[in-house]
Order: C-alpha cells, then structure tokens, then sequence
C-alpha cells in the first residue's frame, strides 16, 4: 500500500517528485536501486472528448486505486499536472525487479474500469527508468524515464526501458569543480550606445579542469544541465557574482551585475526566494542585479517560469531577454513578460553585411521600442557591426571591440 507519508492528491507537480525522489535517491546503492516508473494512459484525450472530464476524473481515480493497491510499504505515488503518475519504487534489486513492478503495473491497468455502466481502457504505457548511485540527479531520473516511456510509445510498446546512467569523468569533475568552488567567473562591460559608457557587466562562468583544459561553456553548461546540476550553478554563480560585485557597487551604484539563467533553474521553485535572498546576504538593492533568461526558459514551463519573474520585477530586479531570436517565436509572450531588456542574438550582429539579417536586427531594435523596452546587441567585434548596430537605434551594446571577459578585479583596478 502506500506509504502513509505519500498522497497522490496532496503531492502533486514536478517539486513533489523532486522532493520525493531526492530522499531515496540518498540510499541509491547497486544493491539496492531507486525506480521511477512514468505511467502516460494514451486514450485520455479521447475519453474526454468522448464522455465529458468528470467520467475521466472517475476513472483516473479508480486507475489511481489500483495501482495503489499493488505499491508496497514505502513506495510513492504521485500524479503530475499532465495526468501522468509517477511511482517511486525503493529497494529494487535491478532493472529485472522494475521490469516486474512494470508489468504488474500494466496488467492491473489493461482491465477494462466501469463507470456509470460504461467500460473504459485507458491504454497505459510506462516508462522505466533506475537509478543505482546517490549522484544521479532527480531531473536526470526523471528525464530517462520520460525518454523511455516516449520510446515505449513511438514502438508501440507497453513498457519502455531507459539505458543505465553512466556519469563520465567530465560530469563527475565539474561536481567536485562546483563543491569546492573551483570555477571562476569573468565580467564583460554592458556599454551605453554612442557614448560607451558602461552600466552593468555580465557574469561568465570559466571552468578548467584538473589537466589545465578549458572547456568552453558552451559545453560544461548544458553538461551540467542534463546532470542535473543546473541547481548547483546558479546557486554558485549567484553566490560568487554578487559577492564580486560588492565592492564595484559601493563605487558606482548605478551599474549592475548581469546572469544567465537556463530553463533547469526554474525547476527550483524557490529561485525568486533564492535571488531575492542572495541579495539580502550581499547587502545589495535588486537594482543591482540583472537576471537574463532565453526565450527557451521562459516557454520551458509558460504557467510557472513567467510568475517567478514577475515577483522578481515587481522586486526591482532587472530582467532581460537573452538571445533574443535564437529560439521560438516570442511575440505571443512578450506582452505579458516583465522584461524591460532585449539582448539581440550575436547571429544578427556578427552577419549584418547580409541584408536579410540587417533588417531583422533593425525589425528587433525596433519591436523593444515599440514595446518599451531597450536593445543590447551582443557580439559587436568590429567598427562596421557597430555601425549597424547604430543605425539599428540598439540602446546598449557588448563585444571584443569595447571589452573582453575579465575578472572583476581587473575592472576594480581601472
């Protein structure tokens, strides 16, 4: 039965999972692994469509009393926002002993549920995902589940098996590199358009591994991201950004730091709590702080990520959209996002000789205008991209040709 702790109705979304599976993911061992099984029911729709959302509810609830009735003591179920149910199954002794718990799973949910004399199937697919170490992340067990009952559909299958996690040695530094705190971070100027005059620096992460490799963000980040450790970094650059924008604050107030936040942060959902407190800590007022989000984030989910930066606008944090044109169409969202910043991808900037990217970059200069926003454009490298960057009307600019990436110390020192 399920665990007295562990309410399908009282624990639902993403966090309930994530707080749920964390606990367990702790006592994770190869002798004693963690499964997640993703149950998606493939005639949902079609039964609402069908028979009307309360005769789903109905048999959603007595699909939910079944599997409750085959869960032994300690195991979790929890229901999604989507209709999906997630099972959390501790103490498995391998895939073998998930692919059982699956397969009972199925049968019990293969049966035709009555309701209102009306005999209904649901169609279930599962997917099965186990986790054998404590440093498997939540997200990652997550995402391999998710990816196994997606397979599992497209074969047409009843239950699809995701491959074993395997952390390389890469992933496996760049934790111990974030529990020690062996990142840097470097800062490149924000520069007013045409005086130059600087107003806020961004924050870069570097990372060198133990051999003297740089590894380039483009590829240590979103490493981080599918390990789970999206949490860890923005944990570590807002720590350390802050606290070496301290002293430039006390110099020029006026100027602010500026970070970048992926879509994986806002699983978090105490990130606002998490900013807005940072900021207590270091003693510095919200307009210090520029939070930049692409338009991928912001869509990752349009129900939470949208309300989480609100509450920080409404706090005083900058907000700007990063690089903007780079992901989905972003017109239909723009009119309710707090952002009061466009960053012009650098793809524009660097390709404006090309006619068909000049315009696009004049189109966007002026869609934040007309908006009441303000354009940065990224990557300015040569007198010419300035030029068009001007006659663009972009408010703010950053790139090689006004400064590069440097530590915060050597812009204290100037």
């Amino acid at each position: 039965m399920i665990s007295p702790n562990s309410s399908s109705d009282a624990a639902q979304g993403w966090s309930a999972l994530h707080a749920a599976a964390a606990a367990r993911l702790r006592e994770a061992s190869s002798t004693s692994a963690l499964g997640l099984l993703t149950v998606h029911f493939r005639q949902r729709l079609a039964l609402a469509a069908a028979h009307g959302q309360p005769t789903l509810d109905a048999a959603f609830a007595a699909a939910e009393a079944r599997m409750v009735a085959v869960l032994r003591p300690g195991d979790h179920l929890l229901r999604s926002g989507f209709g999906d149910y997630h099972l959390l199954l501790p103490r498995l002794l391998g895939m073998g002993h998930a692919e059982l718990a699956a397969q009972r799973v199925v049968r019990e949910l293969e049966a035709a549920i009555e309701v209102d004399g009306r005999h209904l199937h649901l169609l279930p697919t599962i997917g099965v995902a186990l986790a054998h170490a404590p440093s498997e992340s939540c997200e990652s067990l997550q995402r391999r589940a998710g990816a196994a009952l997606v397979q599992a559909l497209r074969l047409g299958r009843a239950i699809g098996i995701a491959p074993a996690y395997a952390e390389d040695a890469m992933v496996t530094e760049l934790r111990d590199a974030l529990s020690r705190n062996a990142l840097d971070l470097v800062y490149q100027p924000i520069v007013t358009l045409p005086e130059r005059q600087v107003v806020g620096y961004e924050a870069l992460a570097r990372w060198r591994r133990g051999d003297g490799e740089r590894v380039a963000p483009s590829v240590f980040i979103p490493l981080a991201e599918d390990a789970g450790l999206a949490a860890d970094l923005t944990r570590w650059t807002l720590q350390v950004a802050l606290r070496e924008f301290v002293p430039m604050h006390r110099r020029h107030p006026s100027r602010y730091c500026a970070i970048n936040l992926s879509a994986r942060a806002f699983d978090n959902p105490a990130l606002a709590d998490q900013i807005l407190g940072a900021l207590e800590i270091w003693g510095l007022p919200p307009s210090s702080l520029m939070v930049e989000v692409t338009e991928t984030a912001v869509l990752h989910d349009v129900g939470r990520n949208p309300h989480a930066l609100q509450r920080l606008a409404d706090c005083g944090v900058r907000l700007a959209i990063d690089d903007f044109g780079q992901g989905y169409s972003s017109l239909a969202y723009l009119q309710h996002l707090p952002a009061a910043i466009i960053k012009i991808d650098q793809g524009f900037v660097a390709d404006a000789a090309n006619p068909r990217a000049r315009a696009l970059l004049d189109a966007i200069s002026g869609l934040a205008h007309r908006l009441d926003m303000r354009a940065v454009a990224e990557g300015v490298e040569t007198e010419d991209m300035l030029g068009a960057v001007l006659d663009a009307g972009c408010d703010f600019a950053q790139g090689y040709l006004f400064a590069r990436p440097a530590p915060m110390a050597d812009w204290l020192a100037t």
